[in-house]
């Protein structure tokens, strides 16, 4: 699964679990007048339910009306019992159990039903049960969420209400009592009772469909393979069709779903799609494991933007709908990569499962380094491998905290399942795989791969078991210095010093540490071991030398070329996930020429590497800023949007207020010449890349380059597109009225506003908030803020495109966080309490609010407004750990800096 910010370079945003009352109910007799003294009741599992008693089938029949907020639901579990049992425990939350009989050898138990916990309750049989087979039929009623996009939810699309599924990672409970772990993995039977007129779809082809009377039809699917509960998937309502071709060896049908009337948005996603599964089965050498793909337009979802379920991936539909005349190249691009990630599930994670959720990256890393490959194989034109080279910025900066998680986090809480999906397991862990195989070989790797699926194709693995599998292929034990990167946080720094001794061999002389940001309380004192692999040359000789530095210090030798090497690049390909020091002059001779020695992912590699040593304040900002100058101009899109991530890495909060001129004039002198030529409006014959870099240049410019003739045209562009939607082209609509917003008036305000809350259009609507997010009028913001709660908006939208965005606004950031302070209760009420990944509750996601701040004074507010309140909020006390280590960084940094980039920026 993908969460909704892992699509986006900002960060995640999510909302997960905040349920505080028990959610099973029962119904019960009276009691007699006179009772016996009650006993303690059971103690219900903690976290896990244990393994006396496990599932071997699920039958569940389920009665669903997408215009109702409720379902009925029968569930038949087949069991086999370890050892007698007198008290059975399931997951179950929001289930009102009717009735719960046993079956065993024939012969009904009844049953009584126990509260045990929030997730769990229990089944007491009449008499106990013998070890040995069983059955559980349970009769319930659940509750479809209105506001959640998890478990089973409902939601609008034009007049037609549609109803939906996300289980992962813990939200079965909510449909169907279940074993909701992901080591349970069985054969499910799933039936649909629905109206007449409404459509149904699940992981697998419908068996039979029987119309009644009634004016409801029987939808019953055929039995699945086994699968884990988070994988089981539903829909339900008056969707459409579209047809695309048949995909992989099998030839098994291929189609996308769509709410009524959007079949002309679907194309794009029905081309691809079949095309991606050829590409992948290829990679594996085996067909696509399940009998059909169907892939499925949500409305709207908050913390995850995809999920991978078997036969019905599931999409926010902003993902993978685009109207004709809106299909842009960078929304092409954005399905695709979505698209091979959930396709690369069905082998990682779906015919191979983790065996818990402490292995959540042997899905979700193995799904982002191999989609990336995969798109990578389709459209090469396309350079998607170097998206991993500019990913390590973002995992690498998640990595730099203290409160930085291993890939391999172990699993205490139920908090810890919903943060476990961030970007340490997603990038981190992909980085990590692409590491190993560049130091394997990658035809190495892919047997390993092949092996561990053919291993475990239908079951569960783990770490080792894939460890194991790679091992094997590559002859030698990879786990010692594959746990490294596994089992511990944070990140090596390699230094590399070169000697040139007379009568012996040129080398790197090697040291590795923790890197750490200045301002951190991290220990460095810490060792991994690191494949490093440099390229060096001299002349027009070049070569490549590799190791794994095991020690704190090490030697690499460099004989691939006749004497003193002239420069040396610390990251061959940049395959290796460390960030790399050059010591000396070996920095200035690399990019004595703009690195034209260098290949374009080494460059890209290297701006990150230099940007990153800034911050840690082994680097002067100035130097790294001067780097920017000198590998630009440049024709190759990965590496002036790397430049631009490496300038927008100076906050505002950095730059004294006296400097922002200079910083603007900087920027322009930067980036102006290619933004003015590229213009806000595309030319004919023009290539791909310029027209993905419009807007990031054009945006960069008109922004923190304030340039008064792009920030005059967008105004009117923007006034245009308010009368006309086609009146800009799609692509460069966000970057439009962003820019008008940020210099508009009230007048303009008032339009946006005006036209985000009379918009039907969710697309519409999200363009609009994340424009007047850019306000940079105090006083206009206010104004946005006071239409959040019981403005004609939708919370959940409202939140977080106009909200959080305005927090992330240096100029208008109090506002937001005041207005989130003064409404925390109503927040945390409206906003959905489950998401699916990374924050588990409505209130952690609000202790992120202040992490951008940069100074003492709103350190210690945030601290004392939100620390007593983070207690009351699951995963709310790590959320606030991190949004204040982020703060304290900001501010260490801001004086760390502060002579250095006073002396740069003042020569502009």
């Amino acid at each position: 699964m993908l969460s909704r910010r892992m699509l986006c370079s900002s960060a995640v945003l999510v909302l997960g679990l905040g349920c505080a009352a028990p959610q099973v109910e029962t119904r019960t007799e009276p009691v007699a007048a006179v009772a016996p003294a009650p006993t303690p009741p059971p103690q219900a599992p903690a976290l896990r339910l244990g393994t006396d008693a496990r599932p071997e089938r699920y039958q569940v029949e389920l009665t669903l009306d997408p215009t109702q907020a409720t379902f009925r639901g029968v569930a038949d579990i087949q069991l086999a019992l370890e050892k007698p049992t007198e008290l059975l425990w399931l997951h179950g939350v929001g289930l009102t159990v009717e009735r719960a009989t046993f079956t065993v050898g024939g012969e009904e138990v009844s049953a009584e039903v126990l509260p045990g916990s929030e997730d769990v309750f229990g089944l007491r049989p009449a008499r106990a049960l013998p070890a040995g087979k069983a059955a559980v039929h349970l009769r319930y009623a659940g509750k479809v969420s209105d506001k959640d996009s998890t478990g089973v939810f409902r939601q609008q699309d034009g007049k037609d209400w549609y109803l939906y599924t996300q289980f992962e990672a813990d939200f079965a409970r909510r449909a169907f009592p279940s074993f909701d772990e992901p080591s349970f993995k069985v054969p499910f039977q799933l039936t649909l009772k629905v109206r007449a007129q409404d459509a149904a779809f699940s992981n697998t082809p419908v068996e039979s469909e029987q119309s009644g009377a009634d004016g409801w039809k029987v939808v019953r699917f055929k039995e699945t393979p086994p699968l884990p509960t988070y994988l089981v998937a539903f829909a339900v309502g008056p969707f459409e069709t579209v047809q695309a071709a048949p995909g992989g060896r099998k030839q098994v049908p291929v189609r996308i779903i769509v709410p009524r009337g959007r079949t002309a948005e679907a194309a794009w996603a029905a081309k691809a799609t079949p095309e991606l599964v050829a590409v992948l089965e290829d990679y594996f050498d085996a067909p696509y494991p399940y009998e059909k793909l169907d892939t499925i337009a949500i409305p709207l979802t908050m913390g995850w933007g995809a999920m991978e379920n078997p036969g019905l991936i599931t999409f926010n539909a902003q993902r993978i709908l685009a109207k004709p005349e809106e299909e842009t190249e960078s929304f092409r691009r954005r399905f695709a990569g979505i698209q091979a990630h959930e396709l690369a599930h069905q082998w990682f994670g779906n015919l191979v499962t983790t065996a818990w959720w402490n292995d959540i990256w042997l899905n979700e890393a193995f799904a982002s380094w191999m989609g990336t490959k995969t798109v990578q194989a389709w459209r090469p034109a396309w350079e998607n491998g170097l998206q991993a080279v500019q990913a390590r910025d973002w995992a690498m900066g998640a990595d730099s905290l203290t409160t930085a998680r291993r890939i391999r986090q172990p699993i205490q809480t139920k908090g810890d399942i919903a943060q476990a999906f961030d970007a340490i397991t997603y990038v981190k862990g992909s980085l990590v795989l692409r590491m190993f195989e560049a130091s394997l070989g990658e035809e190495t790797f892919r047997k390993g791969v092949q092996e561990y699926m053919r291993r475990h194709a239908h079951g569960n693995a783990t770490a080792d078991d894939f460890a194991a599998a790679v091992s094997s292929a590559a002859g030698r034990d990879v786990s010692p210095a594959f746990s490294t990167f596994l089992e511990q946080p944070g990140l090596p720094l390699v230094s590399m010093g070169l000697t040139c001794e007379a009568g012996a061999a040129p080398a790197l002389k090697l040291s590795q540490k923790r890197y750490l940001p200045v301002g951190s309380k991290g220990d460095a004192a810490q060792t991994w071991q690191v494949p490093v692999c440099v390229r060096y040359g001299r002349g027009k000789g070049a070569a490549q030398a590799c190791t794994v530095l095991t020690e704190a210090t090490g030697t690499l030798a460099l004989d691939g070329v006749k004497g003193c090497p002239d420069w040396v690049a610390p990251n061959a390909g940049m395959k290796g996930y460390y960030r790399a020091r050059l010591e000396g002059d070996l920095l200035k001779r690399l990019t004595r020429d703009g690195g034209k020695r260098l290949t374009v992912a080494e460059r890209i590699g290297l701006l990150g590497d230099v940007g990153a040593l800034a911050r840690s304040h082994e680097v002067p900002p100035a130097e790294a800023l001067a780097l920017v100058e000198r590998v630009l101009p440049s024709q190759e899109r990965g590496l002036v949007t790397s430049a631009v991530a490496l300038v927008e890495s100076v906050r505002e909060d950095l730059v004294p207020e006296p400097l922002r001129p200079h910083f603007a004039r900087y920027v322009r002198k930067v980036f102006g010449a290619q933004a003015r030529a590229l213009g806000l409006r595309a030319k004919a014959g023009e290539s791909e890349d310029a027209r993905l870099l419009r807007p990031l240049l054009v945006e960069q410019v008109a922004g923190r380059g304030e340039d008064a003739s792009l920030r005059k045209e967008a105004r009117a562009l923007a006034e245009a597109w308010l009368k006309d939607r086609k009146a800009v082209a799609p692509d460069m609509v966000p970057v439009v009225l962003q820019v008008a917003a940020a210099g508009g008036d009230a007048a303009l305000r008032e339009r946006m506003m005006q036209a985000a809350q009379a918009s039907s259009e969710r697309r519409e609507r999200q363009l609009l908030l994340t424009a007047l997010a850019h306000v940079d009028d105090a006083q206009l913001a206010q104004r946005n803020m006071e239409a959040v709660l019981g403005g004609g908006l939708e919370l959940r939208e409202a939140f977080l495109y106009l909200v959080r965005g305005t927090t992330e606004n240096p100029s208008t950031r109090e506002v937001a966080y005041r207005y989130v302070k003064e409404h925390f209760e109503p927040l945390v009420q409206g906003l959905p309490q489950s998401a699916g990944t990374t924050v588990s509750s409505a209130g952690a996601l609000l202790m992120n609010v202040g992490e951008d701040f940069c100074d003492a004074e709103h350190r210690k507010d945030l601290a004392d407004f939100f620390g007593e309140r983070s207690a009351r909020h699951e995963g709310a006390p790590r959320a606030l750990a991190q949004a204040l280590e982020r703060v304290d960084l900001c501010i260490a940094l801001k004086e760390a800096q502060a002579r250095s980039l006073a002396g740069f920026l003042t020569r502009y």
